[in-house]
């Protein structure tokens, strides 16, 4: 079981990333974080949702997988990609970064291919273990319910991770009436990324301000030695 996503496919799409750039959520700092990562070959992205090609804005990356359990986020993304022409709040996002709107394109080419599977159990993920440049999650994680589900859905994560490779994610906390949500904490991630033997490169809380929905996001950094 999981807890809800704060809205279906359709409503986040049009909610948060249709119109200009909304500061304070946290995407400033993921996108800040995510630069840190060196270029890297295959990135799969986990509960990948609508929003991948905002998060490749911030990285170098040859193939993107996107997989999530709702085939509706999925088909959102690809017809996105397809335009391959970026949102208001993505080019707010591109001039953060100092990316043009012809990067954003060639971004958009770079994925290749969308997949419906869950990511919290491994089952009918497209890859085999240890052959994953980059994995990321951004979300996926916080709707777990109990410490013991976000450690087993870290774990199944990141066994596609490749020796060398970098994990990066960001979770956030809800203020809304779903209490069923794993409590997140510092003492949390340390024990995802020691039980997978990844080395911390970064790990914070981030207020936010401006949204009814969320308080704070988690965001964090690492690599598989």
């Amino acid at each position: 079981m999981t807890a809800r996503t704060i809205a279906d496919a359709d409503d986040y799409w049009d909610r948060y990333y249709s119109g200009e750039f909304i500061a304070g959520l946290g995407t400033e700092t993921v996108l800040a974080a995510l630069a840190e990562i060196p270029p890297v070959g295959t990135w799969i992205d986990l509960g990948a949702g609508s929003e991948s090609l905002l998060w490749s804005i911030a990285l170098q990356t040859r193939r993107l997988v996107a997989v999530d359990l709702d085939p509706r986020r999925l088909t959102l993304l690809r017809a996105f990609a397809a335009t391959r022409r970026p949102r208001p709040a993505y080019q707010t996002a591109l001039a953060l970064r100092g990316r043009t709107a012809a990067e954003f394109a060639e971004r958009c080419d770079r994925l290749a291919a969308v997949v419906v599977a869950d990511c919290l159990t491994g089952r009918s993920l497209p890859l085999r273990p240890g052959s994953v440049d980059l994995v990321t999650q951004f979300g996926l994680l916080g709707l777990t319910t109990s410490p013991e589900q976000f450690l087993s859905g870290w774990h199944h994560a990141h066994q596609l991770l490749a020796t060398g490779g970098w994990t990066a994610g960001a979770n956030w906390t809800t203020t809304g009436p779903d209490t069923n949500r794993v409590h997140l904490s510092r003492q949390l991630y340390t024990a995802a990324f020691a039980r997978s033997r990844i080395t911390v490169h970064h790990l914070e809380r981030i207020p936010i301000t401006g949204d009814p929905d969320f308080n704070a996001v988690w965001i964090y950094l690492g690599r598989k030695p």
